[in-house]
């Protein structure tokens, strides 16, 4: 089943202000919560709603972000159902919400698309699995080790081979277990394999078009370091300040989110410059980092970069494993070229050179940079928030392969994912 994006942004009644940051507490907070039941709606992965005003250039406005599988409707629909007094409760606090809220679900859903903003670009980390699936895979595992736990306290794994073990797994989950494998419809071993073709058929397409072009890149280039070196020359403004709620959100659980909102700079060059850069890095997401990993960074669940306020503003949001520090330093390491090719063309960002280098290399100003633009989100749920990428990933494996009839050496590499 395909994963899909949602974005929706409505401005904010000034009046209501303080009224919906209340409510976003009291939803975000799991001992208050009672008008938003996530873990009910059972084509959701991820959901958060950011409250964006951090410049009075822009009227405050009220972002939702929302991960799910399957089509928009029944999304919506699973949302009204289970979510929808949380839904009354935060969106009359923002302009145009019909005034029956949702006894006229029509009308809810209506609103919702009409304030819906398309995806510039978008990337899954485990593509082709939907949240049931995922926690399909989780419960096989699970289910598994508590059979092996017992085995090997009775002995009875005692002298056995891979081969044997393996089918004794196969007996369990046959006969015993109220748990059973639902088989990927594409493995992850298809996954990387048609990422592999598309490489190489994008190279075909690509390298080509890059000689036709050749001309008219080396005149982008040469325009575009003028504005860099013109870039460079604008005194740097103080540092702006770091919205201290950041602090008490993170690392509550093995997976955090994050949300970053920067101004474009302005002219049509550098918003053109960026189109382009999202649009190849969305073609790339769906066509290469299908095996999650984008850019060498393996953390990465869900992500995604939208354009707002009339182009004007670039909004990112990922749900990723680890620490905020760790994060940044894959970036840093692993993904800088590409970050500093898209946010190279919005304001304070640290001065790149030829689009690609310099920006998120200079590790300590790329980290001021990205703590001072992001966004405090009061209310964020995960379906799995105490599942990395990485372990997700070895469990879809397992559940895929447990069935087939392997060698000894083939048992042994599926009994090592355990």
């Amino acid at each position: 089943m395909d994963q899909h994006a949602l974005s929706v942004i409505t401005r904010i009644k000034p009046s209501e202000f303080n009224t919906l940051a209340a409510v976003l507490d009291q939803i975000g907070n799991p001992d208050t919560n009672t008008l938003a039941h996530f873990h009910a709606i059972t084509s959701l992965h991820f959901c958060c709603w950011v409250i964006v005003a951090d410049d009075p250039r822009f009227p405050p406005c009220l972002v939702l972000e929302s991960n799910y599988d399957g089509t928009l409707a029944q999304h919506l629909d699973q949302l009204i159902t289970h979510a929808g007094a949380g839904l009354d409760a935060i969106y009359r606090t923002c302009e145009g919400y019909p005034a029956a809220g949702i006894a006229s679900p029509r009308q809810v859903c209506d609103y919702l698309l009409a304030n819906a903003v398309p995806t510039t670009a978008f990337y899954i980390g485990c593509p082709g699995q939907s949240v049931g699936s995922i926690r399909n895979a989780i419960a096989v595992r699970e289910a598994i080790q508590g059979f092996l736990d017992a085995e090997d306290q009775n002995g009875a794994l005692a002298g056995r081979s891979a081969v044997e073990v393996h089918q004794r797994i196969k007996q369990f989950l046959a006969t015993q277990s109220p748990v059973k494998p639902e088989i990927s419809p594409i493995t992850l071993d298809q996954q990387r394999t048609r990422a592999v073709i598309n490489a190489v058929l994008l190279g075909i397409i690509a390298l080509p078009l890059l000689i036709l072009l050749l001309p008219l890149i080396f005149l982008f280039f040469i325009v575009l370091r003028i504005q860099e070196f013109v870039d460079a020359q604008v005194p740097r403004s103080p540092p702006l300040p770091v919205d201290p709620r950041l602090f008490t959100h993170e690392d509550v659980y093995i997976m955090n989110h994050l949300t970053t909102m920067v101004n474009v700079k302005p002219g049509g060059f550098r918003l053109g410059t960026l189109k382009v850069i999202l649009w190849v890095v969305n073609l790339l997401a769906k066509a290469y980092f299908t095996t999650g990993n984008i850019g060498g960074i393996p953390t990465i669940h869900f992500a995604r970069w939208l354009l707002m306020e009339n182009d004007r503003r670039l909004l990112f949001f990922s749900n990723y494993d680890g620490s905020w520090a760790s994060y940044l330093g894959d970036f840093v390491d692993k993904a800088n070229y590409g970050l500093t090719a898209i946010w190279s063309n919005t304001d304070r960002f640290p001065p790149s050179q030829f689009l690609f280098w310099g920006g998120a290399q200079q590790i300590e100003p790329f980290k001021a940079w990205s703590r001072e633009h992001n966004l405090y989100a009061a209310v964020w749920y995960s379906a799995y928030p105490d599942e990395t990428l990485w372990n997700l990933q070895k469990d879809v494996r397992l559940r895929d392969t447990i069935g087939q009839q392997l060698s000894e050496a083939q048992a042994q590499q599926l009994l090592q994912l355990l």
